[in-house]
């Protein structure tokens, strides 16, 4: 079902009927006008009350219009980091944005945001592939492993170029671990975890069967405790039964005795998302969605959206606090506003 699992949904997307009932006798007087009430029974009165009493609340993603920000968006990506504290670790999940799919904001301006701080660094550096955006985006990276109260000891990446990822290697301590695949990359602490098993899956998806993601078994140091980490960047067309076959695959490959984290640009919002997890899991998924705030912008209709998320299941009950913007990284802040105020 979704319900409380929804952690990101807030008290003012959820409708409620109009106008509450207080009890059966108020509800027949309202149901029945006095040339009918002999033709409805009390049973039938009181089985509408009931239906109407336990309809579930209707759950409406977040977001707004946020029209073509343009020079208001500096910030080096399309996409929000998202962070999380888990027991006592710190997580991060952030599509930073492939270089070599800049055409989507300078040329199509599909998002709004071909003014953006985005254009203004995709500039090449010398004869190289790397950009001037891609440098800042690894700056921001490490500003991420060493932040003063929230150090980050694994994060998930999705559209990382070969330059991009080239260029973190050379930069992060050497305590740091980049397990990299077709785009997408994990960062994890070599102080704090074993790495055990590493795993690109693919034909997962029939719209797109050589789309693979991460899925990596690490193990703490401290306790010994086996820790899985799913990192997908999902196709996102509508029409595609893309999200329903991944949470397919989560609840065939589930373990309820393993901690698992599942995390990424998912392309659909929380509640889709939720639902594909519930269809899966046949309406009872262990998993708790976790989607801190709206990440990107709908290039349909220039609203705000969130569709960077975490899955967690955790077997002994660990918990999860969602990070605050300037608990991730510093230039954060002001563009979530832009998404979510």
């Amino acid at each position: 079902m979704i319900d409380q699992k929804i952690f990101s949904v807030s008290d003012s997307t959820i409708s409620f009927p109009s106008a509450p009932i207080k009890d059966a006798a108020s509800f027949e007087k309202k149901s029945a006008s006095p040339s009918k009430i002999g033709a409805i029974s009390q049973r039938t009165s009181i089985r509408n009350m009931r239906n109407l009493l336990s309809s579930a609340p209707v759950l409406e993603p977040k977001g707004k219009y946020v029209g073509e920000l343009q020079e208001k968006w500096q910030f080096p990506s399309d996409h929000l980091p998202i962070g999380m504290t888990f027991s006592d670790l710190n997580i991060a999940s952030w599509n930073v944005l492939d270089a070599h799919f800049m055409n989507w904001v300078t040329v199509e301006n599909s998002q709004g945001l071909n003014r953006s701080l985005i254009a203004d660094e995709h500039v090449y550096i010398g004869d190289t592939r790397l950009t001037v955006r891609d440098k800042h985006v690894a700056k921001l990276v490490l500003e991420m492993v060493s932040h003063p109260t929230h150090p980050r000891s694994i994060i998930s990446l999705q559209e990382c170029s070969r330059e991009f990822i080239k260029e973190l290697r050379s930069q992060l301590p050497s305590h740091f671990k980049i397990i990299a695949h077709r785009g997408d990359a994990v960062i994890i602490d070599k102080r704090l975890f074993d790495i055990k098993e590493v795993r690109a899956e693919s034909g997962v998806f029939s719209d797109e069967p050589r789309r693979a993601f991460q899925d990596i078994l690490i193990q703490r140091k401290d306790n010994k405790e086996l820790m899985r980490l799913i990192n997908i960047h999902l196709p996102g067309r509508k029409d595609k039964p893309g999200r329903f076959e991944f949470a397919q695959y989560i609840a065939r490959t589930f373990d309820p005795k393993r901690t698992t984290l599942v995390m990424g640009d998912m392309n659909f919002n929380e509640i889709e998302m939720s639902q594909a997890l519930k269809q899966a899991f046949s309406n009872r998924s262990p998993f708790s969605v976790y989607s801190p705030y709206c990440t990107n912008i709908d290039p349909d209709h220039l609203e705000s959206k969130s569709i960077d998320h975490f899955f967690v299941h955790s077997p002994d009950g660990s918990s999860v606090t969602l990070n605050a913007p300037e608990q991730i990284m510093s230039e954060l802040a002001p563009i979530v506003s832009l998404l979510n105020d």
